[in-house]
């Protein structure tokens, strides 16, 4: 049953087929009399959709008064037993009746498939792909400024999602992907216990599936050793400054899909790239909050809220002025090791329900 309502739309084809699969069956020696049919080589559904072609209609079953009572009761009444409305105004009654109910349960079927078929184009509609308002500029390439060239459309739209509360076995069938920050995390909390970490300093989103991390293997073995019900990807610090936003995104894009080709049936969750320090980001030309900021503007119009989610632990690390809290990191840049649970306890309110 619950894999019936996670699927109402085949439910209502295997209804509407079941039903159209009746009419047929019924009308072989009435109205479909005249239609070609092997029932070696077709289904009995196949002269409905013959039928249709030719003006003959399901529904038209009933017209005829034997074909009616077949439908409707099974056969004559036997001579002494007296039957609701003898004659023609019974057989009409009946007729009515009973065209009525096919019709009734076929319009509701076919109204269903109508509605259903309306909510997927919608939704197919509100995650189509997030179009850039424009290009990196030449000057910005040549000053290493990662332009930001999404805005916050797909910050916006991500934010929709209402994310549940988890307890830790969530991370049972969990992977994380990362650099020296996801490292922290592996080392200072307790999650290594239950989750599977790929991660190293310098690590980049150019060739993290293939990078061979000491002691698990490569991220594409692992996928085809083990089931993963979630993936966690955090990477982006070590990118700014290289290419473009563009650039930048082409490579994530290419590894968020291999990702999803490789482990279908997971959630994906991109996490935003942890800002620094207020006094680095006055400081520093590359390694700067409006760059960071930037790509992840652009990483987050990944998201589609079904199989991929973005979410930002800037919420849990940052100060007022959004920068990285300067008492929780000695280098700016990274977590003090103690201040990596409030990371873990981000993750522990940013679970998907069913998952």
């Amino acid at each position: 049953m619950k894999y019936l309502k996670k699927c109402p739309l085949f439910l209502l084809l295997f209804v509407t087929g079941a039903l159209l699969s009746l009419a047929g069956a019924g009308g072989l020696k009435t109205i479909y009399a005249g239609q070609a049919y092997d029932p070696l080589t077709a289904p009995v559904l196949s002269v409905v959709f013959t039928g249709i072609k030719d003006e003959i209609y399901p529904w038209q079953i009933f017209s005829g008064d034997k074909a009616l009572d077949a439908m409707a009761g099974g056969g004559e009444a036997s001579p002494g037993e007296q039957t609701l409305g003898e004659g023609k105004e019974g057989t009409g009654l009946r007729k009515s009746r009973t065209v009525g109910i096919f019709s009734d349960t076929l319009g509701s079927v076919i109204s269903g498939m109508e509605e259903e078929a309306k909510k997927a184009e919608e939704e197919a509609e509100k995650f189509a792909p997030i179009a850039p308002l424009r290009e990196t500029t030449r000057e910005e390439y040549l000053n290493h400024v990662s332009a930001d060239i999404y805005g916050d459309a797909g910050v916006l739209r991500a934010g929709e999602y209402a994310f549940a509360t988890v307890d830790e076995s969530y991370f049972d069938d969990a992977m994380f992907i990362g650099d020296s920050r996801t490292v922290g995390l592996r080392d200072y909390t307790d999650m290594s216990e239950r989750a599977d970490f790929f991660c190293e300093t310098s690590l980049t989103i150019y060739g993290a599936l293939e990078e061979d991390f000491e002691g698990v293997g490569t991220v594409k073995e692992a996928l085809a050793q083990k089931d993963y019900g979630k993936i966690y990807l955090m990477v982006g610090i070590n990118e700014l400054g290289r290419g473009t936003t563009e650039s930048f995104m082409e490579e994530y894009t290419k590894t968020v899909n291999t990702l999803r080709e490789l482990e279908p049936e997971a959630k994906i969750f991109i996490q935003g790239i942890m800002r620094v320090a207020g006094e680095k980001d006055e400081k520093d030309p590359i390694f700067n909050n409006s760059n960071i900021n930037a790509r992840n503007n652009a990483i987050a119009t990944l998201a589609d809220n079904k199989h991929i989610f973005y979410i930002d632990v800037n919420e849990a690390v940052c100060d007022g002025q959004g920068n990285l809290n300067s008492e929780y990191t000695f280098d700016k840049i990274h977590l003090l090791g103690a201040y990596n649970v409030l990371w873990k306890e981000f993750l522990l309110t940013h679970g998907v329900e069913g998952q």
